[in-house]
This record gives structure tokens, C-alpha cells and sequence, in this order.
């Protein structure tokens, strides 16, 4: 584990720590966690923070291990709107992803294997490790592409451990993905208690019917816009980090904002 404030412009914003190379079962590649703490973590020693998980964690933070070397700026997103009143402080954590990130972060085994691990391994140990609320009012989950939808599938499965979900730019475009509408179309039992962000870019042509048909279907479900679910055309919006770094302020907000 390292620990370190960087505040250059191809740096880190803020306190961030490692943790290396972590596995978990029915998984084939081990990953790095990657911790941002928020700005009174360390004055405010008996204060407790939500938690965010991130996918795809090496693209959140620095641009050295970014995909094509642009990363969220999560780091400078949330702590500006920290500062400026408009969220709560929170900790994110990043998991990185592995060569199985098509597998693992949609509706298949491993991708059941995917959400045990940060439900069983990841989040007893952050919460084991950091000042967190570790309540499921006080849990949430976001990734974009492929993470938007095991982001979903997420909160679905494990509505006792996550109460929100970030889904970004969500890959509902393929065969496999009918099944997670086939599950929410199918469920029983009255609404969960979930708050659901969905997005998407005017440019992401063949992610648009799957945004439009589940926002629909949502709503089919009884969630209501602005309340317990939240969505946003970005009519320009390409499918790329600078992308969704330039819209992420509205998922945080919405899950987060006070």
C-alpha cells in the first residue's frame, strides 16, 4: 500500500492509496484497488464517508494509466464540487480491470464471480480498512460502457448492499444484454429500493435504443425522474473517457448532492 498528495496537472488530485494485486474466487486475473480519500479525511478523525465503487479504476484518476492516456478526472470532479457544497464528501474506490473485462463486467458466470468479489471480498475489507458508512443507503456503484452495465446488474442482484447506481454511456446493445431487461421486466415483489442514473451520447448510435428502452422500462417499473431515477442525451457525447469526464458531475450529484 502507498500513499500520496499530488496535485500536477498529469498527477492525482488529493490523498490516494494502493492496494495491490488482490484476488478473488472464480476470478482468473488478480487487480489493484486504487482509494481516494476525501478532503477532511484525515483532519476529521471520527467522521465516517459513503462509498462509491468504480470500474474500470485505472481510467478514474490518473491519466499515466488511463486508456489512451485521458482518465475521468474523478479526483478534480468530485473534490470541486466538494468544496463547493454541492455533494457530500465520499471515498472512491477504483478496481482495476483485468484482460476478462467483457466477461466479467456483464451478465455471466464471471461476472457473477465479478460482483461476489467486491461484495464479499473488496467492500468487507474497504470497510474494514477506512472511516466508511457502510450501510446500503451509503453504498453505490458506477462504470461506464461495459462498467454501466455490470453497474446495473450490480444493484439488481445485491439491492441489500448497493442503493445507487452510476450507469454511464451502459453497453445495451448486445444479445447477451437482453437479459438483464428480461430480469427487470420479470421481477416481482414490488420496486427495489434503488436510485438509477443512465446516460448516453448522441454519437453512441448504437447504444441508444437500449438507453431509451430502459429508461422506459423503469419507469414501467415505477421509478420516477428525478426522485429515484435520473437520465441525460448528451446529443454530442462520444463513447470516451473525455467524454464522461465532462458529464460525470451529473451522476455525482444526483446520487451524492446534498
Amino acid at each position: 500500500m502507498a500513499l500520496r498528495k499530488k496535485k500536477g496537472r498529469d498527477e492525482i488530485l488529493g490523498i490516494v492509496q494502493y492496494h495491490r494485486g488482490v484476488r478473488g474466487e472464480g476470478l482468473q486475473y488478480e487487480r489493484d484497488l486504487i482509494v481516494w480519500l476525501p478532503p477532511s479525511y484525515e483532519r476529521k478523525k471520527r467522521k465516517r464517508y459513503p462509498v462509491l465503487y468504480l470500474h474500470d479504476g485505472q481510467n478514474m484518476f490518473d491519466p499515466r494509466t488511463s486508456f489512451l492516456g485521458y482518465d475521468w478526472q474523478a479526483d478534480e470532479t468530485v473534490d470541486a464540487l466538494i468544496r463547493k457544497g454541492r455533494i457530500k464528501e465520499i471515498i472512491m474506490v477504483g478496481l482495476s480491470n483485468t484482460p476478462d473485462r467483457l466477461s466479467e463486467y456483464s451478465a455471466t458466470e464471471l461476472g457473477r464471480s465479478y460482483a461476489r468479489f467486491i461484495v464479499s471480498l473488496v467492500k468487507p475489507f474497504i470497510d474494514t480498512m477506512y472511516r466508511t458508512k457502510p450501510d446500503r443507503r451509503n453504498t453505490a456503484v458506477m462504470g461506464s460502457s461495459m462498467g454501466g452495465l455490470i453497474s446495473l446488474l450490480m444493484v439488481w442482484w445485491y439491492p441489500q448492499v448497493f442503493s445507487q447506481a452510476g450507469c454511464i454511456s451502459t453497453a445495451l446493445a448486445r444479445d447477451e444484454d437482453r437479459q438483464l431487461f428480461e430480469e427487470i421486466e420479470s421481477s416481482s415483489g414490488g420496486k427495489k429500493r434503488l436510485r438509477i442514473y443512465l446516460d448516453v451520447g448522441g454519437l453512441e448510435r448504437a447504444l441508444i435504443p437500449g438507453y431509451r428502452t430502459m429508461a422506459a422500462l423503469l419507469r414501467k417499473k415505477g421509478y420516477r425522474r428525478g426522485k429515484d431515477l435520473e437520465y441525460f442525451f448528451d446529443r454530442r457525447g462520444a463513447h470516451n473517457e473525455r467524454a464522461w469526464a465532462n458529464r460525470l458531475w451529473r451522476p455525482l450529484t444526483f446520487m451524492f448532492g446534498k
